[in-house]
């Protein structure tokens, strides 16, 4: 399981990609409005701070994973925790594609930038690791809201054992 932030977040930025992968007729047309939203970059970063899985989606497909530990750790935490890792701790764990260096250079210029930078990683690493099996969209779970109820109240749960509650007997 993943933070609570990656947990909310994600759903959004899954959606976001669907909808930008094809058209009302279902064509591919992924790769023309990933061009459009490179265009539309220096507009769109002004939601990082409120859109963030707005603006993540410029980034789909510019990371590739080198080591993992650190991106996995991130996905467990937070902007703002001790542990979330700063952009330029993860950008050594990764490669990153040649268009998207432009991009990242505006992202650092923002106030919030570089911790856009980092969910914006872990947002793409879960994406294509299935880390975030829960939080993939409805049409995608495969599996009812009684599920749903039971994960959150797992996850309530596992939350209050953190906090040195004791288990409730249900």
């Amino acid at each position: 399981m993943t933070s609570f932030y990656f947990e909310d977040i994600f759903e959004r930025y899954a959606n976001e990609i669907d909808d930008l992968r094809s058209d009302s007729e279902g064509r591919d047309v992924l790769k023309r409005r990933m061009r459009d939203k490179h265009k539309e970059f220096p507009f769109l970063l002004s939601m990082i701070d409120t859109a963030p899985e707005m603006v993540a989606p410029a980034f789909h497909g510019a990371f590739r994973f080198v080591s993992q530990t650190l991106v996995y750790g991130a996905a467990h935490s937070e902007p703002g925790d001790d542990d979330f890792p700063s952009w330029s701790e993860l950008a050594r764990t990764l490669e990153l594609a040649d268009w998207a260096k432009p991009l990242v250079d505006q992202c650092l210029k923002q106030d919030g930038g570089d911790s856009f930078l980092v969910t914006t990683a872990v947002l793409e690493h879960m994406l294509g690791s299935g880390l975030a099996v829960r939080s993939a969209p409805e049409s995608s779970r495969g599996h009812d809201e009684d599920d749903d109820a039971e994960d959150l109240s797992e996850a309530g749960d596992e939350w209050m054992s953190e906090q040195g509650f004791d288990a409730v007997e249900r």
